[in-house]
């Protein structure tokens, strides 16, 4: 007797469960219509055989890799051109040779474009309609996208597994345009052609975090990852350079890939350029002017809009405002740079949450207490102003009264303004099945929070004896409270780390915010040890960080230091950061750990020869000279942790760190990229 054969599905899941026929589009046109594109989802199997076969979305454009590619051919490539260019030229402001020869922002009410614009002037301008030799390259390089199989997998992959992280684009309207995107069948305009730059870096951008638990192969349809991340970014990069000739004022699409290709070279443990890149990015939202809470935008359009498809506009624009604005304040505190974006840049038009639900099946009685998918970026945005607000005075001396009246203000000001879901001590984590991300952002939170009372008190640590000699008694007894407090603050960062790692899987990843925290609050932590005076075992005494009480003990300093050391070596394998940060901790450990076994050593900042992070071949590390930038670490950082920790533990019980110590759970076993 036969079995029944199983019936293959074919949809996706949500209309599977409606029982119901999609296209097998992504998103689909059933999830497009219930205005719940973001919830279109095709299962992903283990094997490579099913993974080609469910992901060859039976119904999409399988033969044509992306859009607007029969204007390739000459039969069909004047009018397609044809039209671009006046579409093109409609678009073109009449004062833009004005507004670029003199840099006036051309939508404001107050500078001197303002007066012209209301003037009755002749049109004059100095720019002339792209001809069609500039149309042509960017055909050549559409041409040259992967097929849209790939691209859906990627961007699926970054909706649901990425976008929670830094909240560029918001979902459900993304996903409406990427769908319309691919609907079309010729060439609009320029912002068609940057929103294809906006695929493109976020599927780059997403290779940067496969293979993963959940995704363990290192290809996509047959292709390596690796062919597909270099195709993405270089079309990418060609296409962003030809549309800047098209129109030098940008949009908000612009806006978005820069922060990608920033997020991006983030990934691959660049934090000089990222920098760079979010200063690019705060250049191109003023040029677009997505500061200024105006209909300008639709204005422009010829395409109707009705009230609410503006005001969706102008919300993802706050929010694209508010992602920048959050990395700008947090870069600039973390690298101690000047920020690019004013200090009150976001006051006057915060995000409207949820102006579409993103929470699925709740009561609408839950639905008004709990948190929004965006929250957690309007947290970080409170913390960015509160800290720019009142933060120490550059080159200034470090005085520990101000310090400490920062630190109660943290408390008394901004920690009651925090989502339940999101407080420090005692968390409400009644959505976090509702929210499967929450628990995610909840860790993000703690890490920036906890890293900004470490910058406040950071600075204590460079007070050199005499210095601190001079200080007023009562100073001086603050002065030890607030060391304390940094290590407290420290260990709170880690254990916030690690937790996050443990969401991750605790595997291989290239997520900034994990590798770069894990090296800053590990280096504070060990700093800390190597003070001769750090007043660890207090009895019972308890430190209170932020109204959470514990005690710091060197012991238990330096096994989370171990711990953080472990972690930059499990990740050095894919990072370049985590491998340079590895060599520092490491030595830094072996001097805490002398220091403790001879009091009068010197510290390591009282130094003055051969800086002890030199490591090395520290600078034949890199990927231009055509090797691979990790095959150096499996014979050099061994070897050099081996001699450290040898050193280190002669006589000391807490220096027991090797490879077989790890307790970090190795969810998958994928091939390293």
């Amino acid at each position: 007797m036969h079995q029944s054969r199983k019936r293959r599905v074919r949809t996706c899941y949500p209309c599977y469960t409606r029982k119901q026929k999609c296209n097998r589009e992504y998103p689909c046109n059933h999830c497009t219509r219930r205005r719940r594109p973001e919830e279109c989802v095709y299962s992903a199997p283990p094997t490579e055989k099913a993974f080609q076969n469910t992901f060859r979305l039976e119904g999409a454009v399988d033969e044509a890799p992306g859009p607007f590619l029969e204007h390739a051919q000459p039969s069909s490539e004047t009018s397609g051109l044809h039209e671009a260019q006046c579409h093109w030229s409609s678009h073109c402001s009449q004062h833009s040779a004005i507004a670029k020869s003199f840099g006036y922002f051309e939508d404001s009410n107050s500078n001197t474009m303002a007066l012209l614009r209301g003037l009755p002037l002749e049109s004059e301008t100095d720019l002339s309609d792209p001809s069609p030799s500039m149309w042509e390259p960017i055909q050549q390089e559409l041409s040259r996208m992967p097929p849209r199989e790939i691209l859906d997998f990627l961007v699926q992959y970054f909706v649901y597994e990425l976008n929670w992280m830094k909240q560029v684009v918001h979902a459900p309207s993304f996903l409406t345009q990427y769908q319309q995107w691919w609907a079309k069948s010729k060439p609009i305009g320029v912002a068609d052609v940057e929103f294809a730059v906006l695929i493109l870096r976020i599927c780059s951008y997403a290779t940067q975090f496969l293979p993963s638990p959940t995704h363990t192969i290192d290809q996509i349809c047959g292709r390596p990852l690796s062919e597909i991340r270099n195709t993405c970014s270089d079309v990418a990069y060609s296409l962003a350079k030809l549309c800047e000739g098209l129109d030098w004022k940008g949009s908000i699409f612009r806006v978005q890939h820069i922060i990608f290709a920033a997020l991006t070279v983030s990934c691959e443990g660049r934090t000089d350029q990222f920098w760079e890149v979010i200063a690019s990015a705060s250049r191109a939202a003023q040029k677009a002017g997505i500061h200024t809470d105006t209909d300008t935008a639709s204005k422009k359009s010829r395409v109707p809009q009705n009230d609410s498809t503006q005001e969706l506009d102008k919300e993802v624009r706050r929010r694209v405002l508010c992602s920048l604005y959050v990395l700008d304040s947090h870069l600039s505190r973390q690298l101690d740079r000047v920020p690019f974006l004013p200090d009150h840049l976001v006051d006057n038009s915060p995000p409207r949450l949820r102006l579409i639900p993103d929470i699925g099946n709740m009561s609408a009685e839950i639905d008004t207490n709990a948190p929004d998918i965006f929250t957690e970026r309007l947290m970080q945005v409170q913390l960015g102003q509160f800290w720019r607000r009142i933060g120490p005075r550059r080159n200034c001396d470090y005085d520990p009264t101000q310090s400490e009246q920062r630190y109660e203000m943290l408390c008394a000001e901004y920690l009651p303004s925090l989502h339940t879901a999101f407080s420090i001590d005692c968390p409400d984590t009644t959505w976090d099945n509702a929210l499967p991300k929450l628990p995610m952002q909840r860790q993000l939170l703690r890490i920036a929070i906890f890293d900004s009372v470490c910058w406040n008190f950071r600075p204590l640590l460079s007070l050199k004896p005499d210095q601190i000699a001079e200080l007023a008694p009562y100073k001086q007894v603050l002065l030890q409270s607030q060391k304390r407090r940094l290590g407290m603050a420290a260990v709170k960062v880690l254990e916030a780390v690690t937790a996050l790692h443990s969401m991750f899987g605790g595997s291989y990843t290239r997520f900034a915010a994990i590798i770069f925290n894990t090296f800053e609050a590990a280096v504070l932590l060990l700093c800390l040890c190597c003070h001769a005076d750090f007043p660890f075992d207090q009895g019972d005494e308890h430190t209170n960080v932020l109204g959470i009480k514990a005690k710091l003990t060197y012991k238990k300093a330096m096994q989370v230091a171990e711990q953080a050391i472990g972690r930059l070596q499990l990740l050095a394998e894919l990072s370049d950061m985590a491998a340079t940060g590895l060599g520092v901790a490491a030595q830094l450990y072996a001097i805490a750990a002398k220091a403790k076994k001879s009091p009068d050593s010197v510290a390591p900042e009282s130094s003055t020869n051969t800086p002890f992070w030199q490591l090395p071949c520290s600078a034949d590390r890199g990927t231009d000279n055509g090797l691979d930038p990790h095959s150096s670490l499996g014979q050099a950082d061994p070897v050099l942790l081996s001699d450290i920790f040898s050193w280190a533990a002669q006589g000391d019980s807490y220096s027991k760190l090797s490879s077989s110590s790890y307790e970090f759970p190795m969810s998958w076993e994928g091939p390293v990229l």
